[in-house]
């Protein structure tokens, strides 16, 4: 089956931010929530989309290079910066600060920053190619950019617009660099050793 666009609905397989594992974020229709769950150290999160509060804090560790975003209680913050540890390597950094008070919607297009939109923790499966980052959701979309990269001939099946109901669909939106010919066979390369995760 082909992958359509990139939906809020979607699995994602995330870095758990507690053992450093896979973990997955989804978004609970029903319950109009979304849910961050880790496997392995059992963390479990839960958040309505655009009713956070406190302060959110980003980022970017001098040690790692890993981009950061958290959210803190207002009470802990005074000022425009705060300091506090990096989750992946403990080291203090100092953060620029966000009043989540005001209203917030969740923005679909936050995953170019390589991360799940709700609790912004970094996908799992994510690489590099010459300086650029690579990333897929999940094993069934890591699946599907691999099959399309490694085709001679890419196509989009005949009903797809009228079976999903857009104008777009996965390979629409992938980075030009993806798609050029030279390119292709390293980023597939880089994509495999990701499904051996």
């Amino acid at each position: 089956m082909p992958y359509s666009t990139l939906s809020i609905f979607s699995k994602m397989v995330v870095v758990c931010p507690e053992c450093g594992k896979a973990g997955t974020v989804c978004y609970n229709k029903e319950r109009k929530r979304a849910v961050f769950q880790c496997g392995f150290c059992y963390r479990k999160e839960e958040m309505v989309p655009g009713e956070k509060s406190g302060m959110e804090v980003t980022a970017q560790c001098t040690s790692t290079g890993k981009y950061i975003r958290i959210l803190m209680p207002a009470e802990k913050i005074h000022g425009q910066k705060v300091r506090f540890h990096c989750p992946y390597c403990k080291e203090f950094v100092i953060g620029n600060v966000e009043d989540m008070n005001k209203p917030r919607f969740v923005v679909f297009e936050e995953i170019r920053n390589e991360s799940d939109p709700y609790f912004h923790y970094s996908f799992y499966f994510k690489a590099s190619f010459r300086g650029k980052p690579i990333w897929a959701l999940n094993r069934h979309h890591l699946q599907y950019l691999i099959d399309y990269l490694s085709a001679d001939i890419r196509t989009v099946q005949p009903d797809f617009y009228e079976t999903y109901k857009t104008m777009r669909s996965q390979s629409d939106v992938l980075p030009t660099f993806m798609k050029t010919a030279k390119n292709r066979e390293g980023i597939v390369k880089a994509l495999k050793k990701l499904m051996e995760k």
